[in-house]
Parts: structure tokens; sequence; C-alpha cells
């Protein structure tokens, strides 16, 4: 609010939602107000003597840890335990590495929106390097070296090795990079696959059928009315596998 009679954000978020960011670098005289018009409900505007009544929830969010500050008397412990009601805990992006894929699709999507450009491709090895940082700054230093990268880049792709010099040049050396051992999983997995269809149709029946006389103690008749087929078919399966 100010004296030439703007509304404040209390009165504006009336029957809302009001959204307080890093509420722990707030100074204790306004923490005090904080304090106060929440447990009233009630402000009094700048320049006025009249109270008037609110409804609003309040969101605060902070990057900084709000119980140390108030064990050293930085943060009012009153106000802390009225905004501390549910705690939404957002894990550091080091914590939620699977997430850095994602995230960097969805900036370099916006920065090529804001520049004007095609959004920025990262090799393999770049999201690797990205994957094993520790990421100090979370997203936002994310978002930094990425558009670091894609400003200095003469290309859309980017490597390993142009994120490596921006890491230095900022301070930062660069952690080893996290493989996904899953995608090599996978992709050892699929190389089963790269065989003569006819080839593999056998294997599998075979793999059936030893599955199917194991759970029926050998009894032949059994296993094939659980295969659905004919005690020839199964004989004839058994005889000559391919």
């Amino acid at each position: 609010a100010d004296r030439k009679g703007r509304d404040g954000k209390f009165k504006l978020a009336d029957g809302g939602t009001l959204f307080l960011d890093e509420i722990g670098d707030m100074p204790q005289s306004l923490q005090a107000k904080l304090l106060r018009a929440l447990q009233e409900g009630e402000i009094e505007p700048l320049g006025s003597n009249k109270l008037v009544p609110f409804n609003v929830r309040v969101v605060a969010a902070t990057s900084r840890d709000l119980g140390a500050l108030v064990r050293d008397n930085r943060f009012r412990e009153d106000l802390f335990y009225r905004l501390h009601v549910l705690p939404v805990r957002v894990p550091p992006l080091r914590e939620r590495r699977g997430d850095i894929p994602a995230l960097v699709e969805v900036l370099g999507e916006d920065l090529a929106l804001r520049n004007g450009t095609a959004p920025p491709e990262l090799q393999p090895d770049a999201m690797a390097l990205l994957a094993g940082q520790p990421w100090r700054g979370n997203i936002r230093e994310l978002r930094n070296v990425l558009e670091q990268a894609a400003m200095r880049s003469d290309s859309q792709s980017i490597d390993a090795y142009q994120l490596e010099r921006i890491l230095r040049e900022t301070g930062v050396e660069p952690a080893a990079p996290v493989i996904d051992a899953s995608a090599d999983a996978q992709a050892l997995g699929d190389e089963r696959y790269l065989r003569p269809l006819a080839e593999q149709v056998a294997e599998l029946e075979q793999r059936a059928i030893a599955a199917a006389l194991k759970a029926h103690g050998g009894n032949k008749q059994a296993t094939a009315r659980q295969l659905g087929i004919s005690r020839a078919t199964l004989y004839g399966r058994l005889e000559n596998p391919e």
C-alpha cells in the first residue's frame, strides 16, 4: 500500500491466495506486522485508522532454513509456527536428477521463445554431465548454464566440452557425469531381438512348453490343454523344436 491510495497486497488477495516469496529474508519489523495480520484477520491500510477484515490463504516460500533462523533469533518463532501449518518440501535438484532431461527441454523451449531461436539440442554426454552436477543454485543455475551454452554456441547442438568450459568459468569444477545404466541395459536388451523372427518364436514356444510341463509334473495331456494345442502338436514341438 502507499499514501496515494493504492490497494495493498492483502486487500488485492482478499478471497484468494497471497504468495510470499523468500519469507526468510523478511525484516523482523515486518514479521511482527504480518503475524498480527494473520492472527487477527484484519489489516489497517496505510493512512487509515480503520481496521479492514480480509480472508486470504497465505503460501510462503523460502530457500533458507527457517528453523535455524528461529534458533538464531533472526525469525520470529510465533510467526514460524503460524506459517508452518502444511509444509511442502521441494527437493533440491541434486536429489531429483531424473527431472533434468524434462527441465532441459522446458528451459530450452523457453529460451528459444525469448530469443527467437530454435531450442538447444544436448548431446548424450552433455546430458550425462548435467546429471552429475551438485547444482547448488538448483534450477536457476541450470537455466544459467543452458542460456550461456545456447548464446555461445555456433550451432543448436551442445556437447559436454562446452558445458564443462562454462562451469569452470563460473568457478565450478565439473563433477563426473552420471551414466544412465538403465539405458545401457535397455540398449543391450534390445540386441536380443535383432535375430530372425522365426528363431525368436521357436525359442519362446520352447520356454512356454517347458514351463507348462514343469507346472503339470510332466503330464503331456494337461500341458497340451494348458497351452491350447493338441497332444500331436505338443509331441511334434518336443521332437522338433525348430
